[in-house]
């Protein structure tokens, strides 16, 4: 029963704003059409991404991979790979920023998939003493 009532909210909810939409005036049309592509433009992470390529090597499960950090931030990053991995898994990764000379060793969680890669959450950033 709690299916249908929420099959039937989002298609009310969907008739209504095709309703709202239709009933726009051209003006209104462009300003809304601004404020959305605004929108989906904006970056909503907590940490902004800088562009890198920086290799990793990662561990899932007793498996070693080494793929290619292609944007990073405080949080976490986004890492080029073929592999695909389901979002939760827990990875161990080290890596070198450009001039360290101490890896830096993060226990990280696939936060999302994608086609080309994945993103991780740092949760655990470490450096070998």
């Amino acid at each position: 029963m709690a299916s249908s009532i929420n099959r039937f909210d989002k298609r009310s909810a969907t008739q209504r704003l095709s309703e709202l939409i239709n009933n726009l005036t051209i003006d209104e049309i462009r300003i809304l059409t601004r404020l959305l592509n605004n929108w989906e433009k904006r970056d909503q992470r907590r940490h902004p991404r800088t562009p890198c390529s920086i290799i990793t090597e990662y561990m899932v499960g007793d498996q070693a991979h080494k793929d290619i950090i292609r944007n990073i931030s405080l949080g976490g990053a986004f890492i080029e790979s073929g592999h695909l991995f389901p979002v939760n898994l827990k990875i161990s990764q080290s890596f070198f920023f450009p001039n360290f000379e101490i890896p830096i060793r993060s226990k990280s969680k696939i936060i999302w998939t994608g086609s080309n890669g994945f993103g991780v959450q740092f949760n655990i950033l470490e450096h070998e003493k």
